[in-house]
């Protein structure tokens, strides 16, 4: 083949392949699949007829970018709708004695006993088959009778009640009128420990209010990570350590109700309100893994048992953190180890500062506490300490809380 017919030859097949492409596009934009309005248009058309997934993410970010008061509002109203149906009321009845009056009575009057409701509290469902959280002094009276109220009227009778030894709260497991098992509750979506809480982040609080005024709630902020409360009458022998300060407004009836993100997910339990400063408000923080530990407790022991390091510890503060070049807003410190414990077994040493538990950060969001509540005893945890400038790596075996 000579050079002349070589040329011609690739300019037909050039020609061709032109003809070709140009068709296909032709198609395609009348068609519809691709539309030449813009660059980022164009991309964005031809990546939801590829991936219509990708369209989740394009919607997401372009909603994220527009932020307005009704956008706001309507998160606020879809999280309340979300969580109401997982919110009760928790009614306590006691048998009041009374005096009744009898004109044809000798003594003219006498005694009788009448049960009363005496309280409303509220309460959160965890599980389908009837397992709620609430406060320890909800339901610390042990001569009283208590009925679960749900967000719809549903009345449910109390078969059995757990203590937390250490925090204030408490486990509930109802059955149906006629203590026949439930297996329809609506359950709330926890928070999982992966997860921040911010200060300033936007919260919502929701409860029954007499037991007659369901889906009551506020809306606020959380102001302030990791208070620790000493002004408490404390009649549960409660610790309230770590605990999220709110302006979301909390009452009386509220204890044992959740907190919730602006997603309608719970991030903690309304506990108290300070005794010495009025209209501060306090939460206990909890995790989705959190509460599967103090279930799972319940399962296998019959009663909530809480693991143990057998040490004591402080907040870690900004002053001392700057001498040991950490940047982080919390962690715990050491103050002293009890000898022939898990901890001493694994060498941990006063003036060690407890960084991670199974690279989970102890922060302000993650106290230790509550980190620590995620596991039950004799689970093998990794902790990261900070000694000496050092980074250590220390496994322990985690034992049981005894009194």
């Amino acid at each position: 083949m000579t050079i002349k017919k070589l040329a011609i030859s690739v300019i037909l097949i050039t020609f061709a392949v032109n003809i070709l492409m140009f068709t296909g596009i032709y198609y395609l934009t009348t068609s519809g699949f691709i539309n030449f309005v813009s660059t980022s248009t164009k991309w964005k058309t031809l990546q939801l007829k590829i991936n219509p997934e990708v369209k989740k993410t394009i919607v997401t970010k372009e909603i994220e970018e527009k932020i307005t008061i009704k956008n706001l509002q309507s998160e606020i109203i879809n999280a309340i709708k979300k969580l109401s149906p997982s919110v009760v009321s928790i009614v306590i009845s006691k048998n009041l004695k009374i005096f009744i009056e009898n004109p044809f009575d000798f003594f003219w009057w006498h005694i009788a006993e009448k049960k009363e409701k005496i309280g409303w509290w509220s309460g959160i469902i965890v599980t389908k088959d009837g397992y709620i959280l609430t406060n320890k002094h909800v339901v610390q009276d042990p001569n009283a009778d208590y009925t679960v109220v749900t967000s719809d009227g549903k009345i449910l009778n109390v078969e059995r009640i757990w203590i937390d030894p250490v925090l204030d709260l408490a486990v509930l497991k109802v059955n149906n009128r006629n203590w026949k098992p439930v297996w329809d509750l609506k359950p709330a979506e926890i928070k999982p420990l992966s997860e921040k809480v911010e200060v300033w982040q936007f919260v919502i609080a929701i409860w029954n209010a007499l037991a007659q005024y369901s889906n009551t709630a506020t809306f606020g902020i959380i102001s302030a990570l990791g208070r620790n409360l000493n002004d408490l009458d404390n009649e549960t022998n409660s610790v309230y350590i770590g605990l999220y300060q709110t302006d979301a407004a909390i009452n009386p009836w509220n204890s044992g109700g959740p907190l919730a993100d602006i997603n309608g997910r719970v991030i903690g339990i309304n506990t108290a309100i300070s005794a010495i400063w009025q209209w501060i408000w306090f939460s206990l923080p909890i995790s989705k893994e959190f509460v599967n530990a103090t279930l799972k407790s319940i399962e296998k022991y019959g009663k909530i048992i809480r693991p143990f390091l057998w040490i004591e510890f402080v907040d870690l503060n900004p002053s001392i953190a700057k001498t040991k070049w950490l940047t982080q807003p919390y962690w715990a410190l050491i103050k002293k180890v009890l000898p022939n414990t898990p901890a001493s077994k694994a060498w941990l040493k006063k003036g060690d500062i407890i960084l991670k538990i199974n690279n989970i950060d102890i922060t302000l969001d993650h106290p230790l506490l509550y980190v620590l509540y995620t596991y039950l005893p004799w689970d093998k945890i990794e902790l990261l300490i900070e000694r000496n400038w050092e980074l250590i790596k220390k496994e322990v075996v985690l034992s049981k809380l005894q009194f």
